[in-house]
């Protein structure tokens, strides 16, 4: 997934696909939903990790403005372009039914092979939302919004706007419940999802995810655990399945970092992540629900949320990651003390700081465990080595919480060697395991250096990585 010898190639294929596309082609399908109405393309395209968008605008009054969107060929793999388009539509739809939360409105798509004027291509056509996103509008950066990673200072009127908008989506979201997890859709690709009852919208799609889709790119085999269709009755099954996940990026990935991780720590994080979750952090209580609509994508990224100039929301997009999960995961935006969500483990108080204020825009309690932090590594398993050593570790051994690079090193040879030592001890497969990966690392390595035309490879490292405030 993280493989950068072929990631390039990859993109740049991709980059010549994007720039291939006729600007005519595009405004003549919209014109074909607006009446024959003459279009032009009033800014420049965009690309985005998966798809790319067009901008076009009716020369005739009122002038609307449209977006056409397209997923970037080979961005999502095949199995699964037209369910998540499925799923995007139907919670798009869902959500403007449901709520008041800010969607655009759809006005035309195809799944794949449904559109001879893009030789089979899919796409969507929605309303085009005048808004900026946060990280357009400086989130974090700018003084409007104040030091989000300083806890105790006072809260900026533009920050707190934001945080009573985001508070309301979340509660909106938290208020729609259902009996299964994963994700939305309808029974028959024959039902119109731009007109269709939002009582024929239900739970009968797979929980699809970024992490899925890049596995699947890269030839891991994910969906043996997600078949088509497939839903979970469980909070347990449903981490079950994520906790697979994380086990086949572990299994298959021929990169895993070993040159900033250190490989038996890898798998020492792994195993323990796993252990955490199932025993300690999962609410088991709520093993049977609620189970609620999450966005999926909107815990993570800045753009999915657009704002005008008075910093109003006006619009949510980006629904296609979007799934229904145990009300666990819905959880505040890692990003809320800043735009990388790194800041969530990084800046762990001013983190918590933001969460607490968003929390009381809500009028709830501030969760005990961090909740941000263990969803965002069952999402993306590359993740995992981070959050258990920077937050799982420190959480449970309170003298590593301030640790300083001299500790890091004194305490290596002690009290992390004899726990790696002691776990490595206890099996002669993690010993085969972790020599087979670093075989795989050091050939992924050497590869690099062949195409990069490096004078020496990268190294794996013998020194655990340590986030030390």
């Amino acid at each position: 997934m993280r493989d950068h010898v072929w990631t390039d190639e990859r993109n740049r294929e991709q980059r010549r696909w994007v720039e291939s596309l006729d600007e005519g082609t595009i405004c003549s399908l919209a014109s074909s939903f607006h009446g024959g109405d003459p279009c032009t393309i009033f800014q420049d395209r965009r690309r985005g990790s998966f798809n790319v968008c067009f901008f076009v605008q009716f020369t005739r009054p009122p002038h609307d403005r449209w977006v056409v969107r397209l997923p970037i060929a080979g961005a999502v793999p095949q199995p699964m372009l037209d369910e998540k388009l499925e799923i995007e539509l139907a919670t798009m739809r869902y959500v403007a039914a449901k709520t008041t939360i800010p969607v655009p409105k759809v006005h035309a798509y195809a799944f794949s092979n449904e559109s001879a004027a893009l030789d089979g291509h899919p796409f969507v056509i929605m309303d085009f939302v005048a808004g900026q996103d946060l990280n357009r509008l400086g989130f974090g950066r700018d003084e409007v919004w104040g030091d989000l990673l300083a806890p105790g200072q006072p809260q900026t009127p533009a920050t707190r706007r934001v945080h009573e908008q985001i508070a309301d989506v979340y509660v909106q979201l938290r208020r729609l419940e259902f009996p299964r997890i994963g994700a939305l859709g309808v029974r028959s690709r024959r039902v119109p999802l731009t007109s269709c009852s939002p009582d024929e919208i239900v739970v009968c799609n797979r929980p699809l995810s970024v992490a899925m889709a890049g596995q699947e790119r890269s030839g891991y085999g994910p969906l043996l655990a997600f078949p088509p269709r497939t839903t979970f009755s469980t909070a347990s099954a449903f981490v079950k399945a994520l906790l697979w996940l994380a086990d086949n990026y572990l299994d298959k990935a021929p990169h895993l970092g070993m040159d900033v991780k250190e490989p038996k720590a890898i798998l020492y994080a792994a195993h323990h992540f796993k252990w955490y979750v199932r025993q300690e952090w999962l609410d088991h209580s709520r093993n049977l629900g609620p189970f609620v609509l999450a966005h999926g994508d909107i815990d993570q990224v800045l753009g999915n949320t657009l704002f005008d100039d008075d910093y109003n929301l006006v619009g949510v997009v980006d629904w296609e990651w979007s799934w229904v999960v145990p009300a666990q995961f819905l959880v505040p935006p890692s990003w809320l003390a800043g735009d990388s969500p790194g800041n969530l483990l990084y800046a762990q108080d001013a983190f918590n700081e933001q969460c607490r204020r968003l929390l009381q825009a809500v009028r709830e309690q501030p969760a005990r465990r961090c909740h941000s932090a263990i969803t965002l590594a069952l999402k993306f398993p590359r993740l995992t080595y981070y959050v258990y050593w920077d937050y799982v570790f420190k959480a449970k051994s309170p003298r590593w919480r301030s640790a300083t690079e001299k500790d890091v090193g004194q305490r290596q040879s002690t009290d992390f060697g004899s726990r790696i030592a002691a776990f490595m001890a206890g099996s002669q497969k993690r010993w085969d395991f972790l020599a087979r990966k670093i075989r795989e690392q050091v050939e992924f390595f050497e590869a690099e250096r062949v195409r990069t035309k490096q004078s020496d490879p990268r190294q794996i490292t013998d020194r655990p990585h340590f986030c030390l405030e």
